[in-house]
């Protein structure tokens, strides 16, 4: 399926999208220990993107580089410089973005390993070398990448394709390695699509979670076509079952749904979910999310919620009964803004809901 000069991608977490149990630690022959980045001020999320070091490295008798940022490690066999170049500066502008976006939030402890192979063939390999027995639902994966604590692991679909992925599993990234408590599978797959849309200004890119016409297209086909899942139904579903009980395009609209939803807790309902999300990004960097949990459901809820990441548990504790208004309320928001004129603001990276956005419409922009 393509849109424009977009096509079909999909991401996994492993042990986040897929929940995928006992994912491997990479193999050591193939990293070194990672370094903590420099010393930043507290709360300081500006982008420094730039090269500290290159030095050779090969993977399979292939000659490759390590290209050492603040914050990253990218092991690459790539053999296009442009890419090479843009990824090793959008990797420490995503960071900022995923740390400013909604809410403050911390700066990784140590260097977030990242693998971007030229070809498919060789992260197939990486991916069986690093990952063990998940290899094989992993490698399923056509056109995509993944990540597994806190390494992300990549390969060359084009520029523009190769960098969402990077900055939706960047985002799976960031998580397994700084956040205390994980977060429920349909809020960290939702961010992870929200943190997607992006465009470039010069040699910088300016990250617009609206602007993300793969997720709005696909969540209007599924609207007209009446398979757009109610929000308890959601809270319970997880990529690995679609994928594997009904396929790519119910897969598809469940990214679309999450990405949906993460921009309805965002600023949906005239925001007034926006405190409540911003509290439990906080609370799961911190370690506080079984502490509202075990206020709500008690001990054996809390840790049956944060062991499986699927329910209604954490929506419940932190924005209320999924099955009440706020459902309703999800939905008209999803009717919003597969309206006419939608994917004209879509397009133009602003928000169908907002002022701005619909003076986009009137503009015409069409974003193919």
């Amino acid at each position: 399926m393509t849109h424009g000069r977009r096509s079909l991608r999909l991401a996994f977490a492993c042990g986040a999208a897929v929940a995928l149990a006992g994912c491997s630690m990479p193999n050591r022959a193939l990293t070194e220990d990672a370094s903590a980045p420099a010393d930043r001020p507290a709360g300081d999320a500006s982008p420094r993107p730039g090269v500290i070091e290159r030095e050779n490295w090969s993977f399979g008798g292939v000659k490759g580089q390590v290209i050492r940022t603040e914050h990253y490690r990218l092991f690459t066999t790539e053999k296009n410089p442009v890419i090479v170049s843009r990824l090793s500066d959008f990797l420490e502008y995503a960071l900022s973005h995923y740390r400013t976006a909604i809410v403050d939030l911390p700066s990784p402890e140590i260097k977030l390993d990242t693998y971007l192979m030229d070809n498919r063939g060789q992260w197939a390999t990486l991916t069986k070398a690093l990952m063990g027995e998940q290899a094989e639902t992993l490698t399923k994966i056509q056109r995509g990448g993944f990540a597994s604590r806190g390494i992300g692991v990549y390969y060359d679909l084009g520029l523009f394709d190769t960098l969402a992925i990077a900055a939706h599993e960047g985002w799976h990234q960031y998580t397994q390695r700084t956040f205390r408590d994980p977060l429920p599978i349909w809020l960290e797959e939702g961010l992870a699509t929200y943190m997607e849309g992006h465009r470039w200004s010069g040699s910088a890119p300016t990250f617009r979670p609206w602007a993300n016409l793969e997720r709005f297209d696909q969540l209007r086909k599924a609207h007209a076509g009446g398979k757009v899942m109610p929000l308890d139904e959601l809270l319970q579903s997880q990529p690995a079952g679609l994928i594997q009980a009904v396929g790519d395009q119910q897969l598809l609209t469940y990214y679309a749904q999450v990405w949906a939803l993460a921009h309805f807790l965002a600023e949906g309902a005239d925001g007034r979910h926006r405190v409540e999300l911003q509290r439990l990004l906080r609370d799961a960097s911190e370690g506080k999310v079984r502490d509202a949990l075990t206020a709500r459901v008690g001990a054996r809820g809390a840790a049956n919620a944060l062991s499986t990441r699927v329910g209604p548990a954490v929506f419940d504790a932190y924005f209320g009964d999924p099955t009440s208004e706020i459902a309703s309320e999800y939905r008209a928001f999803i009717e919003r803004l597969v309206a006419s004129g939608g994917r004209s603001a879509v397009a133009a990276g602003r928000s169908p809901l907002s002022a701005e956005g619909r003076q986009a419409v009137g503009t015409g922009a069409s974003g193919r």
